[in-house]
C-alpha cells in the first residue's frame, strides 16, 4: 500500500472512532440537574461544607452553592465530570440575568451562569 493510501486509511479510521464515540454518548457534558445535586457535589468535594442555598444555571452548565458559614463554591462540568472550586475572591460581572464568575485560580476558566435577573443580582452581591 502506498503512503497516500495508508494516510487515507488512518484518517478514515480516526473519523470512524470519533463518530462511534459521539453515537455512544462519550462526548456529552454532564449537567447539573437541580440544586440538590449541586449541594451534594460540593459536600463531597469540600469536607465540612454544609450547603444552605444553591443556584443552578438554567442550562445546567454550572451552579453556585453557599454554606451556612458564608463560604461559596462554584460547581461546573469540566470534561466528563464535575469540578468544585471554593470562591475566595472571585472576579464577578453581571449583565442582566447572566453572571460571569472567574475564580481566583489562574488556570480555571470563567464560568457564565444564566440565573435570571433577580437571582444573579443576589448572588453578585453575595460574591
Amino acid at each position: 500500500m502506498d503512503r497516500l493510501g495508508m494516510l487515507a486509511f488512518s484518517v478514515i479510521g480516526v473519523v470512524a472512532l470519533v463518530v462511534l464515540a459521539r453515537l455512544f454518548g462519550f462526548a456529552r457534558r454532564p449537567q447539573i440537574a437541580d440544586p440538590a445535586l449541586a449541594a451534594r457535589l460540593v459536600a463531597e468535594a469540600l469536607p465540612g461544607f454544609r450547603a444552605a442555598e444553591a443556584a443552578v444555571s438554567r442550562d445546567g452548565s454550572g451552579a453556585l452553592v453557599a454554606a451556612h458559614d458564608g463560604r461559596v463554591a462554584l460547581v461546573r462540568p469540566l470534561g466528563d465530570r464535575f469540578v468544585v472550586r471554593p470562591l475566595e475572591a472571585p472576579i464577578v460581572a453581571r449583565a442582566g440575568g447572566l453572571l460571569r464568575v472567574r475564580p481566583d485560580e489562574a488556570m480555571f476558566p470563567e464560568t457564565a451562569l444564566d440565573l435570571g435577573e433577580s437571582v444573579a443580582m443576589r448572588w453578585a452581591g453575595r460574591l
